[in-house]
Order: C-alpha cells, then sequence, then structure tokens
C-alpha cells in the first residue's frame, strides 16, 4: 500500500469515527426514554426514578457535569446536550 491509498484509509476511518459519535449523542431527555423503555415488566418499579432523573441530569448538565445516572446500578451515561 502506498503512502497515498494509506492516506485516503486514514481519512475515511477518521470520518467514520467522527459520524459514529454524533449518531450516538444523547440528551438527558433522551437518556430518560432509553431508561424508561428498560424499566418495563420486571424493572417496572424503576420507571418514577427514570424520570426524576431525567430532571436531575438537566439541572446536574447545566452545571457542566455531563451524564444520567442510571437508577438500577448508578452508572453514569455520558450525555451531550442537556434538554
Amino acid at each position: 500500500m502506498n503512502g497515498s491509498n494509506l492516506s485516503y484509509l486514514i481519512a475515511a476511518a477518521l470520518m467514520l469515527t467522527v459520524t459514529s459519535t454524533a449518531a450516538n449523542a444523547k440528551s438527558c431527555t433522551e437518556q430518560g426514554r432509553e431508561c424508561a423503555a428498560w424499566a418495563a415488566g420486571p424493572n417496572a418499579s424503576y420507571k418514577p426514578a427514570c424520570a426524576k432523573e431525567v430532571n436531575a441530569c438537566k439541572a446536574r448538565c447545566k452545571q457542566g457535569q455531563k451524564f444520567f445516572i442510571g437508577v438500577a446500578v448508578g452508572n453514569q451515561y455520558p450525555i451531550d446536550t442537556c434538554n
């Protein structure tokens, strides 16, 4: 592989990474929807906690702490926008 082809390959890989990252962008509301979808069936008791965490996430985000806290074990899920 010559240097020119390698440059194109690297550029393509970088574009794919940037595109994939942008497609995964989340807001507190979007993460809350995922939480609510998870909180079904045997996890239904967590549904109110999901709704409460959306508001907590927005408040934290406005202070610069961009993460949604999972309601079951407290995992932090990164978010990109507050709403």
